[in-house]
């Protein structure tokens, strides 16, 4: 799915808005420093496209600023850089767990 089309899908509104509303529309990333600003946007923490499986993942979504969010990639070529290598930093822990999940053949049945 193209990018602008993953954006203006009626599941990606809905986990949007889920997200937003879970984080009670505040940027996390100002947050972090005692500032309350309105989110405009939610950022895939690992991004989306190497990582489509957790385009959808709860804890992969975080709710941003424009301005903050163009502090999570260096916008010539795309890459995580400051604030975005934080928060990956920061979530590493279900990231792994994810990887190993996945990575983990299904239990034998006898």
């Amino acid at each position: 799915m193209p990018i602008d089309s993953f954006y203006k899908s009626k599941r990606w509104i809905k986990k949007k808005n889920a997200i937003l509303r879970r984080y009670q529309y505040e940027c996390q990333e100002s947050k972090r420093y005692g500032i309350r600003v309105k989110a405009e946007m939610v950022h895939h923490i690992y991004p989306r496209k190497e990582y489509p499986e957790l385009a959808f993942v709860d804890w992969n979504l975080l709710p941003l600023t424009h301005k903050k969010h163009n502090m999570f990639h260096d916008r010539e070529n795309d890459e995580i850089i400051g604030e975005g290598l934080y928060w990956q930093r920061k979530r590493q822990k279900e990231f792994e767990r994810w990887k190993k999940d996945r990575e983990s053949p299904p239990p034998f049945e006898i």
